[in-house]
């Protein structure tokens, strides 16, 4: 009985912290509004912290606990921001004169920063890239210039190939073609340079 105790009491202050609007609950922790969580967003349909905008795609959008559901922190990460603050009740949050966002920053096209155009290989899925070589996955999304997982750029970025003229699913093919094993990705990422 004293584990369960234990346990219910951890649950019941996990939750008060959450509920406490303090901005540091993690990604799928339990959340009451979109200044408890980190990302800047309380999944709308699930009242769980989400990524800003993962929670467009499959929780409705963010702002649990509001009427409306938004994409507040989805337009801060978008425009290069990263994390969005707590949200506030300014419906203007950094817009610029025409009503878009980015308005307190220069132009920013997600293609440069570090990885991008070195041809390493070492570049992250979500990082900047100018083609499949910079990417540790073998994928630069071909709409988005971003390092992508092969199978998932086939079917949300057009392919792989960012900077060809054509898009291509050569990494996708590899992944499905074998098993990594220990050999792991840089095995494969040989076979199709």
């Amino acid at each position: 009985m004293a584990p369960l105790l234990k346990l219910a009491t951890l649950l019941s202050l996990s939750l008060y912290v959450a509920a406490q609007g303090l901005g540091t609950q993690f990604i799928t922790g339990v959340c009451t509004s979109d200044a408890d969580c980190a990302s800047g967003c309380c999944g709308f349909n699930s009242g769980k912290c989400a990524g800003p905008v993962i929670a467009q795609e499959r929780d409705g959008g963010c702002g649990f606990g509001d009427a409306q559901p938004n994409d507040r922190a989805a337009q801060q990460f978008r425009n290069g921001q990263g994390a969005a603050p707590p949200a506030s009740n300014n419906a203007n949050l950094n817009m610029n004169a025409n009503g878009i966002g980015n308005g307190n920053n220069g132009g920013n096209n997600g293609n440069g920063g570090n990885g991008a155009g070195n041809g390493a290989g070492t570049q992250f899925i979500t990082g900047p890239c100018s083609s499949d070589a910079d990417c540790a996955s073998a994928c630069c999304g071909f709409n988005s210039g971003k390092c992508a997982g092969p199978i998932v750029a086939q079917e949300r970025d057009g392919g792989c190939g960012f900077g060809d003229a054509q898009p291509n699913d050569d990494a996708a093919q590899a992944l499905r073609g074998q098993r990594l094993g220990k050999r792991g990705v840089a095995h494969w990422r040989q076979e199709i340079n």
